[in-house]
């Protein structure tokens, strides 16, 4: 963590939200620690892991010095990201996976949109390992057009634009008194709290404020398979995707067409398909059951 101050530069907070991560949690860190030469910044690691191994103990307790290392006894993404913006000391907060590698001039590159005030949110490419960034030569005018008409962001290119729809949540920053004002993250997304990223790049819009794309703020993500909530596509992953979804499209008053694309798409995704043929009767319940809840569950107060 960098205790060198700079007037000219305003201090960052990495919030790193962790859960049975390990090995890779561990890479995270120490790329971020050694590869990052912005300053100041400081790096606070939500640990939602009841249980580390012992090499990751011990490389916690290494850069006890360098890092803020907050233990949490819950397991909810969101309120982990909230719990980091709570403590955060910086004017930008940044939010990373536990699973990703940042690359040179990363938090320089989410700083220097934020000298235009109408930016309150910053989000750049997260490729996957060996997945190549493309060009805009290589995007054709039409894929270009539909990352505005269809409200959608290509997150593997390396030019800059904005302002654009929504920041993905292993590589997103945002003002600190911005986040406050919308509310902060909604706690009430599930497990591994899909949507709860684009719910809140919705409230920062929904604000006035504006979503800055910038391709040199790039990270690799791996999607670790171990750790995090991740599970097998059984009765709960299932209940909990239809209830993420829909509780998505309440709380962002999503229009009926829209709504029932997504849940056809995700029902064919994880229920209609030929791995499940022996348990659909199971999943269908849990998905009708995850639909329910979704669109019944009250809206996120915050208490701000």
């Amino acid at each position: 963590m960098s205790e060198r101050k700079s007037a000219d530069r305003p201090m960052v907070s990495v919030v790193i939200a962790t859960l049975n991560r390990e090995a890779m949690l561990r890479r995270t860190i120490e790329v971020l620690l050694s590869r990052e030469d912005y300053h100041p910044f400081e790096v606070i690691v939500v640990d939602q892991t009841e249980q580390h191994e012992e090499a990751t103990t011990r490389y916690l307790e290494s850069v006890s010095s360098r890092i803020i290392h907050r233990r949490a006894s819950y397991k909810s993404l969101p309120r982990a990201r909230n719990e980091g913006l709570q403590v955060a000391k910086g004017e930008i907060v940044v939010f990373i996976d536990d699973d990703v590698e940042t690359g040179e001039g990363f938090l320089a590159a989410h700083v220097a949109p934020y000298a235009d005030e109408k930016v309150w949110a910053v989000t750049g490419p997260s490729p996957n390992p060996g997945e190549r960034l493309l060009s805009r030569d290589e995007i054709s005018d039409e894929q270009y057009a539909k990352l505005f008409i269809d409200d959608r962001l290509l997150l593997n290119v390396d030019f800059d634009f904005e302002p654009c729809s929504w920041g993905i949540g292993c590589n997103l920053s945002v003002r600190k008194s911005a986040a406050m004002q919308v509310g902060r993250f909604d706690e009430n997304f599930v497990a591994n709290a899909i949507g709860e990223d684009a719910e809140f790049c919705y409230r920062i819009r929904k604000h006035g404020g504006t979503i800055h794309y910038a391709g040199r703020a790039a990270l690799v993500h791996f999607q670790d398979p171990s750790g995090g909530c991740r599970t097998d596509v059984g009765a709960d992953y299932v209940r909990m995707a239809a209830y993420n979804l829909n509780y998505f499209y309440r709380v962002v008053e999503g229009r009926l067409p829209a709504i029932l694309r997504a849940n056809w798409r995700t029902y064919r995704q994880y229920v209609l398909n030929r791995d499940n043929l022996g348990r659909t009767v199971s999943l269908h319940l849990a998905y009708l059951a995850g639909l329910y809840h979704g669109r019944r569950q009250p809206r996120w107060n915050s208490g701000i």
